[in-house]
């Protein structure tokens, strides 16, 4: 009987460790981009999470100060978020002292994991809308992102921030500024801009990104637009998106002009009586500048429609 229970026990042990255990590192080797003397961030590939980018697709940011580092979107997993510690590591041995998350959707967040793990006591920001969302959606989207990698993800686990930061909030994190910026609803209801005052840098979020037919289903037109605007009135010259490359105005300017293309050319239609089926050939055909963009095939069709609707709904 004491043979029979030790080798149950090996086996429930090796078990349960094959379950615990984490998927591999993050493979390529992405480039550490300096913005300014204090502000860097790794440029993630313009894609959706697959097998081969290992959910990595988003733009993790971080700021040195005098007091420690301060993250912004850690990215998708724990995975993200140890590569994203090891390229600061590489800059310098500062702790993290504050993480920032800009919306809801886990490619940008689940990377608080590992922050966590490396540096309990670091705080994590985001908008109250967010955080009230982040439990149900974290998990959510633990299991998209697992789904979608073919396990590429495993190990990690929703960390939930624990701060809330509202509209023209300034904290002040070791000798430097955090503006933060919220329009209301954009491409979520709790997204938050984060601008390094000092430096000139805003970290956009996803309120825009570059040469992506982003999704909107938390969103609205309208409402990003305005998010866009705002983003414009700072006097930041550096413009992180939530996804492709950081330059300065153009980021901003390109992505507010197509969501006025779109919700233009969806508009227009609907004064003539047209149904979201039956305008989406007109629309795509006023939309010739964008049909380069990624995701533009899988997502236009979705486009149209939400934009159809938010438009009827302005109507009554």
């Amino acid at each position: 009987m004491r043979v029979f229970a030790t080798a149950s026990l090996i086996f429930l042990t090796a078990l349960l460790t094959a379950c615990d255990r984490r998927a591999p590192a993050i493979q390529a080797d992405f480039p550490l981009v300096k913005l300014t003397d204090r502000v860097y961030v790794i440029h993630g590939p313009n894609e959706m999470p697959n097998k081969a980018n290992q959910g990595f697709m988003n733009n993790p940011g971080f700021v040195l100060t005098s007091k420690g580092v301060v993250v912004v979107d850690p990215g998708s997993s724990v995975q993200v978020g140890d590569m994203l510690l090891k390229k600061i590591a590489t800059v310098t041995k500062d702790p993290v002292i504050a993480v920032f998350n800009t919306h809801i959707h886990g490619d940008h967040w689940l990377g608080n994991d590992a922050v966590q793990r490396a540096y309990p006591m670091a705080v994590i920001y985001a908008h109250p809308n967010m955080m009230g969302r982040s439990a149900v959606e974290g998990e959510r989207w633990l299991k998209l992102m697992l789904q979608l990698t073919d396990g590429g993800t495993k190990g990690t686990k929703a960390v939930i921030p624990k701060l809330g930061v509202e509209n023209e909030e300034a904290l002040a994190l070791g000798g430097l500024h955090f503006r933060i910026h919220h329009s209301g609803q954009a491409h979520t209801d709790g997204d938050i801009m984060v601008e390094v005052v000092e430096e000139k840098v805003l970290f956009l979020g996803d309120n825009a990104v570059v040469e992506r037919a982003a999704r909107l289903d938390d969103g609205h037109f309208l409402g990003n637009i305005a998010a866009c605007e705002m983003a414009l009135k700072t006097d930041a010259k550096h413009f992180v998106p939530g996804h492709g490359k950081t330059n300065g105005r153009e980021v901003v300017t390109a992505y507010r002009d197509w969501l006025k293309a779109l919700h233009g050319s969806v508009n227009k239609y609907y004064a003539k009586g047209m149904s979201d089926f039956e305008m989406k050939d007109k629309v795509i055909a006023d939309l010739k500048p964008y049909q380069k963009w990624a995701m533009f095939d899988n997502e236009i069709g979705k486009l149209i429609s939400l934009a159809w609707l938010q438009i009827e709904q302005a109507s009554f």
